[in-house]
Order: C-alpha cells, then structure tokens, then sequence
C-alpha cells in the first residue's frame, strides 16, 4: 500500500508559497518543514526576526482544533465555551494558504493568534447558540471549521508582517 503524502504536500506548498510571498516583499525567510514546535517560517528583515505559523487549505473550510484556543466544559450534551487566558503566544502571526487549483487562485489570509482566538470564540459560540448549546453529531467534539469567508478581513494582510519586522510603511 502505498503511502498517502498528501498531507505533507499540503503543508509544504502552503510554506513555500508563503516564503515566496515573503521574498516579494524584500522579506528573507526559510520554513522548517514541521522540523520546530513553534513555527514553520522564520522571516527576517534587518537585525528584526518574527515566528510565523502557516495552515494551508486546499478546499475554503479547514477543520482546526480548538484545545489551544478554547476552554470548552462539557455539562452532560451541551457544551460551555470561554477563552483559554492567557494564550502561549498571542502575537504569533498565521498565515492561512488556500491553494486553490492554481496559483492564479492561491489565497493568503494574516492574522495573530489572538485574532484566531477571537475568530473562532465568535464562530463556535454562535454555532452551539444556533443549536441549544449542543453539537448535533459528536456531543464532545473541540474541533470547529474555519473557510475563507471567514478570514475574508486578513486578506493579503501582509501589513502585518511589515509592520512586526519594523519595515518602514509603504514597503509592497
């Protein structure tokens, strides 16, 4: 039986891409292909360094799972939702790659993983309000989607990135 690497593939076009990005923008950065815990890339720019997590996407939804990001109390079949506070790393920078099915469809999507947080606190809350605070299949489940529609505000949020490696403003 042969080996199933798409997963690996996923993640690593998904780095190179946003490594590629990075070099556009005068940015030098080298991916660690899952080889460090706290980050994929490292990009520099000067004497300034900055950790970047990177999630690609070949479809616009991703399933992400929640344990980092929220406390979820389960009360028999319903669940009670808060923040995790204070989370490992709030500043780290994501960077979430929807491959597309060429590169002329290739998204990026910048945010904090405290922008994350917040992202999915919002969507999952509402999900479980929508259904009485239960989920309707698995009942003890933390894991939520995430699509692109979602992330549509930290579009080519690159300014982000500029604007941690102390870049000076207007830099492409």
């Amino acid at each position: 039986m042969e080996k199933d690497f798409s997963r690996f593939l996923t993640g690593q076009m998904g780095e190179s891409l946003v490594v590629a990005e990075l070099g556009r923008r005068n940015i030098v950065a080298t991916a660690f292909s899952g080889n460090l815990p706290v980050a994929d890339i490292l990009a520099m720019h000067g004497r300034n360094t900055l950790r970047v997590q990177v999630k690609a996407m070949r479809k616009e939804t991703a399933t992400i799972g929640l344990g980092s990001l929220l406390n979820i109390a389960q009360h028999g079949p319903k669940q009670v939702v808060s923040k995790v506070d204070p989370l490992d790393d709030p500043d780290l920078i994501y960077v979430y790659v929807y491959l597309g099915e060429c590169l002329a469809q290739v998204q990026f999507y910048i945010l904090t993983l405290r922008d994350l947080q917040e992202l999915m606190f919002n969507g999952y809350t509402a999900y479980l309000a929508r259904h009485g605070g239960e989920r309707p299949r698995n009942k003890e489940s933390k894991h939520a989607s995430i699509a692109t529609k979602d992330l549509n505000r930290f579009h080519d949020n690159w300014g982000l990135i500029i604007e941690r490696l102390g870049m000076p403003y207007g830099t492409i």
